[in-house]
């Protein structure tokens, strides 16, 4: 009797996207954290004075942009977060679901920031050369 494998093989995930995935979950999740004390030491809720360990993240962006752009940072950074897992499991859409939303983190700051927005440089770099490696391994996905 022969052994009929029918069943369709799963495709393995590559140890370079496994790396990616894990860099991205790190970011991703970074970006949750600072949109979401953000939003908790926003100036305009008054919830919070900030200072301390709280002050230090929430300095920049948050009284530069202050309630509205944490918010949209959260929001913004939970797709991404989805998107990621997604790619973990081998998907292609899950690729527009985290470009779309870092590339919104992007151009939203460089929009409402004007001048100041070389604070934003190395996050610029890291999100583009994420968004470039996951469109690189676009074609490995399912």
């Amino acid at each position: 009797m022969e052994n009929d494998n029918t069943m369709p093989q799963e495709k393995k995930r590559p140890v370079f996207l496994t790396v990616l995935c894990v860099i991205a979950f790190i970011h991703v999740g970074m970006s949750i954290l600072m949109g979401l004390i953000g939003t908790i030491t926003s100036p305009e809720l008054g919830w919070f004075h900030t200072s301390g360990m709280f002050g230090l993240f929430s300095e920049g962006m948050s009284h530069l942009l202050g309630l509205f752009w944490s918010v949209v940072m959260l929001i913004l950074s939970i797709i991404a977060f989805f998107g990621i897992i997604q790619i973990w499991n081998m998907m292609r859409i899950g690729v527009l679901v985290f470009s779309i939303p870092l590339f919104l983190t992007i151009i939203i700051p460089l929009i409402l920031m004007g001048g100041s927005w070389w604070i934003l440089i190395p996050n610029i770099i890291i999100l583009f050369f994420l968004i470039f490696l996951f469109a690189l391994n676009y074609e490995r996905l399912k």
